[in-house]
């Protein structure tokens, strides 16, 4: 990899998890690929916000309800994480040399976002700076996609901390018209 391009994170990342269940950090992994923008099948990938609003917005944007529904409980997750060797696609210039859109918002669709995350992969990159489908107007606002199998294949054994961020409960509610 092209250490010009190199980023690094540095700093607690953010996820969402089942509130009743205890936090298995290897259940972060992706691994089926199918409806996932940043890997295909087999690809062990693990999504995190990099601060907490981010991580609020992608639980909203994921969420499949109907009014009537019972109550959606997520428990919220800080996860302290140094990760070198990233490629930060929130920079035209990075996007440029894995032959990427010009515009972050090409990245809703998900064979351009996989096409990029492919040739990261290829350049031995650890994982990538994206931006938040949630936020595309504030690219500063990122998610962390990290290539598990570029970084040992252990998620637990990268995270320094962890940290709770308090449980988020969400009650459809019947639309009235």
């Amino acid at each position: 990899m092209d250490q010009a391009h190199a980023a690094s994170f540095r700093g607690v990342a953010f996820c969402h998890v089942p509130a009743e269940e205890p936090i298995r950090l290897e259940r972060l992994v992706s691994l089926d690929g199918e409806d996932d923008r940043w890997n295909r099948p087999g690809q062990p990938t693990v999504y995190l916000a990099t601060e907490l609003p981010v991580a609020m917005a992608e639980l909203a944007r994921h969420l499949d309800v109907a009014g009537g529904d019972p109550p959606v409980r997520r428990r919220l997750l800080g996860l302290s994480l140094e990760i070198d060797n990233l490629l930060d696609l929130r920079r035209e210039d990075v996007r440029r040399t894995l032959d990427g859109p010009a515009l972050v918002e090409a990245f809703q669709d998900r064979d351009v976002a996989r096409a990029c995350a492919q040739a990261a992969r290829e350049r031995r990159a650890n994982g990538l700076l994206v931006p938040s489908m949630a936020f595309l107007d504030q690219p500063s606002r990122a998610n962390l996609v990290l290539f598990i199998d570029a970084l040992g294949g252990d998620m637990a054994a990268l995270v320094r901390a962890q940290h709770e961020g308090g449980v988020v409960e969400i009650r459809p509610a019947a639309m009235r018209g």
